[in-house]
């Protein structure tokens, strides 16, 4: 079986660890290395770290609480993360460790690809061209190679964040394993704004909008933090999809790819390394016995599809005005709450409601502020149960 990898991301990378002794594989990635360019956060929680086989030499830094408020100067929402703390990637250093445990026939560093035909021919600038038995559509948030194959249409917003030292956050955000998000208007029209300690006194501040508006916002808030960039990074994030492929004849989409991330905060590193194990042991499965690319479809579509589609219809909900989640906050204002996983949003949703039963009613008249013209209610409860 040979299988082309179009993208050296974490997860085709992961997909080729996975695939090592079933397959001859051959990636063709755009860049001239790997971990370019930067445009990740690379926050997930540590049990699936570790469950993904994932080292300490990759993690930069560990957090075991997240604050969520309107303002540095108020309490808002404390998360204590209890047995399974948060870790930061190192997204570099995560994509050489798993392409040293992959085995590759193939590798064609700097080649853009221009097309992919279903029958698993790739074509590329410079007159690449190579057939393969699988193609695995890996390209991220580009949105181009997997809406012209598949059809897919991803829902992408802007993130630039910058990596930095500043002596008022230093003093404003004291534990270095303690991670800050800001909700408002005032940070963010349509998203939210992130502060994460590094360590010796370095921050990681983002911030997610709108194409047209990002680049302003974010000038605005490290001037406010008093951040001075070491380096600046960003790129298109993931908030679900309106209409998706997962895969089709030989050719099949996974991490970003397939829509398929946490919606509510964008993440994709371990959503996506899930796409490329089921696409794994369905190669391994129903190879040469079957049509592995259609049962990859059906087991995406009812398992991390099914969850995705709840995720993406609650952003949607929530981040289509951001009044809402100011006025959450100001009820939840001084709320500390107990959660076993970062990467499980919904059971930390649940939980912050169960805290405080009776404010979940008081949230009730911010409803009408609520989007939901383009979200279907019953195709929300299926995916949530």
């Amino acid at each position: 079986m040979r299988v082309g990898l179009i993208g050296g991301g974490p997860s085709n990378l992961f997909l080729a660890w996975l695939l090592r002794n079933d397959a001859d594989l051959y990636l063709i990635e755009e860049d001239s290395r790997l971990g370019l360019p930067m445009h990740c956060t690379g926050l997930v929680s540590e049990r699936m770290a570790i469950a993904l086989g994932l080292g300490g030499r990759v993690v930069d830094n560990y957090y075991s609480s997240l604050t969520i408020t309107n303002s540095l100067n108020s309490k808002g929402v404390l998360l204590r993360f209890t047995g399974n703390r948060i870790v930061m990637l190192n997204r570099p250093g995560l994509e050489e460790y798993l392409y040293g445990r992959a085995s590759f026939r193939g590798i064609h560093m700097g080649i853009r690809v221009t097309g992919v035909g279903r029958r698993g021919v790739v074509r590329g600038f410079g007159g690449f061209e190579r057939s393969y038995d699988i193609v695995v559509i890996g390209e991220g948030a580009r949105n181009v190679l997997s809406r012209i194959t598949l059809g897919t249409r991803l829902n992408t917003v802007s993130g630039v964040q910058a990596d930095g030292y500043s002596q008022y956050l230093k003093g404003m955000v004291n534990d270095e394993h303690h991670i800050v998000v800001l909700f408002g208007k005032h940070y963010s029209g349509r998203f939210f704004t992130w502060i994460v300690p590094r360590g010796d006194g370095e921050f990681r501040v983002g911030v997610v909008d709108d194409p047209s508006v990002v680049g302003l916002r974010f000038r605005k808030i490290i001037s406010e933090l008093g951040l001075s960039p070491r380096r600046i990074f960003g790129g298109r994030v993931v908030l679900g999809a309106s209409s998706v492929n997962y895969g089709q004849g030989s050719v099949a989409a996974v991490g970003d790819s397939t829509g398929i991330t946490k919606s509510l905060t964008g993440g994709g590193i371990v959503t996506g390394m899930l796409t490329s194990l089921i696409l794994a042991r369905v190669l391994h499965e129903y190879w040469g016995v079957g049509d592995p690319i259609a049962e990859y479809s059906r087991a995406l579509g009812g398992t991390l599809g099914r969850l995705a589609r709840a995720y993406s219809a609650l952003s949607s909900m929530l981040y289509s005005n951001v009044t809402v989640a100011e006025g959450a906050l100001r009820e939840f204002d001084g709320v500390e709450v107990n959660v076993p996983d970062y990467d499980n949003h919904m059971d930390a949703l649940i939980r912050l409601l169960m805290a405080r039963p009776k404010l979940g009613l008081t949230l009730i008249k911010y409803a009408p502020s609520l989007n939901i013209s383009t979200i279907n209610l019953r195709d929300l409860v299926t995916a949530l149960f």
